[in-house]
């Protein structure tokens, strides 16, 4: 099971986001050699606000296996406070039917490809059930630019918005390389491909609610 919790969550499930936040760390500052900000082994921005919403994977064992953090792009949009130079058809990066999904993981404890796919499958299809049952036409994130092939695999609708830049420290600099402005439509076509990846059950897509700027209650998401 996928569990969804919102910002405002945070008082009441102090731990378990206490673990989001240090496998963040451990993911990005640590593996990846990303520069944020980072305290007690925890790493926790701007964008963790009341309004974001987090969609975390636990294994029988409690291991985080997968997670990702969504923000409504009209006040929380990395995008477009450090990346608008990725956007080359003047697509608006702030859309109140356009959410963020920002750092996202997918490390099952036993890494084998088909461990991978599950979770990658499961931690994205939650995201995009959650976000078609909330109104939310597309979800848009940066990437590494060689990563796109791999998330058209899971949804093949997915589309750069503009060609790849260097990040900040470029290429062969610790945490560098180039990235990638993508948006992943939230179509019933997108959550069958994404189960069909993962081998997940099929279940029927919810019909969509009127939409919403955010979730208004903890939801658990199969």
């Amino acid at each position: 099971m996928v569990q969804v919790f919102e910002g405002k969550d945070r008082k009441r499930h102090g731990s378990l986001f206490e673990k989001i936040f240090r496998a963040r760390y451990e993911t990005f500052v640590v593996n990846r050699c990303w520069s944020l900000p980072a305290r007690n082994g925890l790493e926790i921005d701007q964008y963790d606000t009341d309004q974001a919403v987090y969609f975390v994977d636990f294994d029988e064992g409690g291991h985080l296996q997968g997670a990702v953090r969504l923000t409504p792009t009209v006040s929380a949009s990395l995008t477009a406070d450090y990346y608008p130079h990725l956007s080359d058809g003047g697509t608006a990066l702030r859309d109140p039917f356009v959410y963020e999904g920002t750092r996202y993981i997918a490390s099952p404890k036993d890494k084998t490809p088909v461990n991978n796919r599950v979770v990658k499958a499961r931690i994205l299809g939650a995201m995009t059930e959650w976000a078609w049952a909330f109104g939310i036409r597309h979800i848009q994130t940066v990437i590494d630019a060689p990563l796109l092939r791999s998330f058209q695999k899971v949804n093949s609708q997915t589309f750069a918005l503009g060609a790849a830049h260097p990040y900040g420290g470029g290429k062969g600099v610790r945490g560098g390389g180039t990235c990638l402005a993508i948006r992943l439509p939230v179509t019933e076509r997108a959550i069958g491909e994404i189960r069909s990846y993962g081998a997940l059950e099929a279940s029927p897509a919810p019909e969509p609610y009127s939409y919403q700027p955010a979730a208004q209650q903890l939801r658990d998401v199969a």
